[in-house]
């Protein structure tokens, strides 16, 4: 975890004590898992703090709009002992931000906010952002103006600890050089760093030059410039079984119970209903049987007539009968069966325009299940989608 700060606040006490005395890689946070988050920069840059070449008008001491991402590990906006960007570049000596490109796309920045731009050296500026399992961590930076390539930031610091996200934090930040010019004042000229130097954190005794604006060599560390605050806002869970797939539980239980009880039903019916019709034909068979012994008592030559007709008549019953049963076991034999469901449906369109949303695909069932066959599995499936990124800078109610 790299961040570039000092940590001042936590919260969450015992658990982030833990992770900040282990050196191995604590779990990470679920993909299913949405969290939105709450970052408030405060500026402390005044006269009373930093007396030395306090700049007071043309221009007077500001700082430009806060730019963050929330991103994978695989992201650097910026990094202490590299050389800046050209992105990162452009924007510590100009304020441009066009150049801060997303380094990936989607797969590894999540969202992109900024909060507004504070025109005093001490002020209070804020944004949201979305934050998930695979893009746990936050970087932003904010340039000062003015100053020759100066910024405060953070640098890739992870909100999700041991599994869980942190409810809040605040990080004290130190100002940047981002190795591009070589001013050592506020309102030093443009003086490019041939070639381009690494990225530095300014201390009260470095760059040991009298001439530095934070040159302060009588104290240990200089006073805060910058805090940051993560609170955490809210949580989203989808509640699934494994990341973009999720169930219609309710209809589905419905359907089965439905199937299930009116397959019961029938086959009880049927049952009763072939019990009722053997017991019929075994009367009726039982009355002929007496019949026709009493008539072979009294006429042995047509009794015998009779007997090899009604013997001939009884297996055509018999094999009728036997036609009907297996008919009807085939037909109860047919009750069961597993379920049957078409191919999915293609992805839907983002539910939001702006801001984090979902996007569900479908799929039918093509025969239900019965009996003890095979249930249905899910029919819908959903993948979180969208990003705050093209947001306005007033979607949030403070």
């Amino acid at each position: 975890m790299l961040y570039t700060g000092r940590l001042i606040l936590v919260c969450l006490v015992a658990v982030v004590a833990t992770w900040c005395r282990s050196s191995g890689a604590s779990p990470s946070c679920s993909p299913d898992k949405l969290a939105r988050y709450r970052v408030s920069v405060r500026t402390f840059w005044t006269r009373d703090r930093f007396p030395k070449h306090f700049p007071e008008w043309r221009p007077q001491a500001q700082w430009s709009k806060v730019i963050g991402r929330s991103h994978s590990k695989g992201y650097i906006m910026f990094r202490e002992g590299s050389p800046a960007s050209e992105g990162v570049r452009m924007f510590a000596k100009t304020g441009r931000s066009d150049k801060l490109d997303d380094g990936g796309g989607d797969e590894i920045i999540l969202d992109t906010f900024t909060a507004p731009s504070a025109l005093t050296g001490a002020a209070r500026t804020q944004a949201q952002f979305f934050v998930d399992g695979n893009h746990s961590r936050v970087s932003l930076i904010s340039r000062m103006i003015p100053s020759p390539d100066w910024f405060v930031g953070i640098d890739s610091f992870d909100l999700c600890v041991n599994g869980n996200w942190l409810d809040s934090i605040t990080i004290e930040a130190d100002p940047m050089d981002a190795g591009c010019d070589n001013g050592f004042t506020f309102t030093a000229p443009n003086w490019p760093t041939d070639p381009q130097g690494i990225i530095y954190r300014i201390k009260s005794n470095y760059p040991s030059h009298p001439a530095s604006s934070f040159y302060y060599p009588q104290i240990n560390r200089l006073p805060t410039i910058a805090t940051f605050q993560f609170i955490k806002v809210k949580e989203y869970d989808q509640s699934l079984g494994g990341r973009g797939q999720a169930s219609d539980p309710i209809v589905k239980i419905e359907e089965n119970i439905v199937k299930v009880l009116n397959g019961d039903t029938d086959n009880d019916r049927e049952v009763q209903l072939e019990m009722e019709q053997q017991r019929r034909e075994q009367e009726y068979n039982n009355y002929k049987s007496v019949n026709e012994s009493q008539l072979s008592v009294s006429n042995g030559t047509s009794a015998n007539l009779v007997s090899n007709t009604n013997k001939d008549a009884l297996m055509d019953s018999i094999m009728k009968s036997y036609h009907v049963r297996k008919h009807k076991k085939a037909h109860r034999k047919s009750k069961y069966r597993d379920c049957r469901v078409s191919d999915w449906s293609e992805w839907s369109g983002c539910s939001v325009s702006c801001g984090i949303g979902e996007m569900q695909r479908r799929r039918q069932i093509i025969k239900h299940p019965r009996g003890a066959g095979k249930q249905c599995p899910p029919l819908q499936e959903t993948k979180w989608c969208g990003s705050a990124k093209d947001c306005p800078q007033d979607r949030f109610k403070w």
